[in-house]
């Protein structure tokens, strides 16, 4: 089993970034490999609904999301990772799902369908439900592309960078969610 963590978050070692490591950490653990992209790493374009991607099987934009797409497609399973922002996905997370549309074909079909999937939510605000919408966003993306959802993360009242680490339960289901890949 090969993973994939999608960061959509611009903070490196934050606490997005470190519970979907945790995730791959137990992937590892069990045997699986792993992968992990920042979506602000590469220079990519919004969609821009030419809809050649539904006849061709691939975007027509030329940027940095063929290489994202190549380890999507590689992927048997995918961590998408995001903070909230707003009570949303990031603009970076979104940019991802939106360039993911090239996977369809004309019947809606998807390329990645039968995939498996976590989800990873990181939020500021000490309100669990100030996540709502980031994590259904996500899960309707997976829903909608048909990943098996094996797990949701979802940690709240992170001020700083690395409070992910200071909370041990969540390290830990975060981590027995990588297992779940296996």
């Amino acid at each position: 089993m090969h993973v994939l963590g999608v960061v959509a978050s611009p903070r490196v070692n934050g606490n997005t970034d470190i519970l979907v490591d945790e995730i791959l950490s137990g992937v590892r653990s069990s045997g699986g490999t792993i992968d992990k992209i920042y979506i602000s790493d590469f220079d990519i374009k919004p969609c821009d609904s030419c809809m050649s991607c539904m006849r061709e099987r691939k975007c027509a934009i030329e940027d940095g999301w063929q290489e994202i797409a190549d380890k999507v497609l590689k992927a048997d399973g995918i961590v998408m990772g995001t903070p909230v922002y707003w009570n949303a996905v990031s603009a970076q997370m979104k940019l991802f799902m939106d360039r993911c549309f090239s996977f369809l074909d004309e019947n809606f079909e998807s390329a990645i369908s039968g995939k498996s999937g976590a989800i990873v939510v990181a939020c500021g605000a000490p309100d669990e439900a100030m996540t709502k919408i980031s994590g259904l966003i996500i899960e309707d993306f997976m829903k909608f592309n048909k990943i098996n959802i094996i797990g949701k993360i979802t940690g709240i009242n992170f001020r700083g960078k690395s409070d992910a680490l200071q909370n041990q339960k969540l390290m830990a289901e975060a981590f027995q969610t990588g297992r779940k890949f296996i």
